[in-house]
């Protein structure tokens, strides 16, 4: 018998979301970072249950990039563009090459690949409120050419 993991990933998506929700709340100042943090806890606690990696990856890549753009960088790692930039390039399940060939003629492309593309823009586009602050130049140019790209995704 499989065990029904849908109660624990519901509970920890509830808990990724009313956290998250402070940590979207400019009224909390500063104290966005902690319900942030305490946001992608539970979301990687919902990972460890089986919610997929990807779909939560665009998710706490959204909060970073919040966080980032309206409180700026303070050190940490969790907080830095460039590294969400980074983070964002290691997550894509595709290279930029292949993304790219496949987007041609995308729409002739078998579900899972189409499926795959989308990914690759959903996680782009988080790179779009971060580019203005990314300061390392090779993660800059390496999200400027996905951001070319991204246009042409489905």
């Amino acid at each position: 018998m499989v065990e029904d993991r849908s109660p624990a990933i519901n509970h920890w998506l509830a808990v990724w979301e009313l956290n998250s929700l402070y940590a979207r709340d400019t009224s909390q100042g500063e104290g966005r970072r902690a319900w942030a943090e305490a946001a992608m806890y539970a979301l990687a606690r919902a990972e460890d249950e089986g919610v997929d990696k990807v779909d939560a990856d665009v998710s706490r890549f959204h909060l970073r990039a919040n966080v980032i753009t309206d409180l700026g960088s303070n050190g940490n790692p969790l907080w830095d563009p460039d590294t969400l930039g980074v983070d964002i390039l290691q997550a894509l399940p595709l290279s930029r090459q292949q993304a790219a060939a496949w987007s041609v003629a995308w729409s002739d492309q078998p579900l899972p690949e189409i499926l795959t593309l989308r990914r690759c823009k959903n996680l782009v586009n988080t790179a779009k409120a971060i580019r203005e602050h990314l300061t390392e130049p090779t993660t800059a140019h390496e999200i400027d050419q996905w951001l070319i790209l991204w246009k042409q995704l489905p």
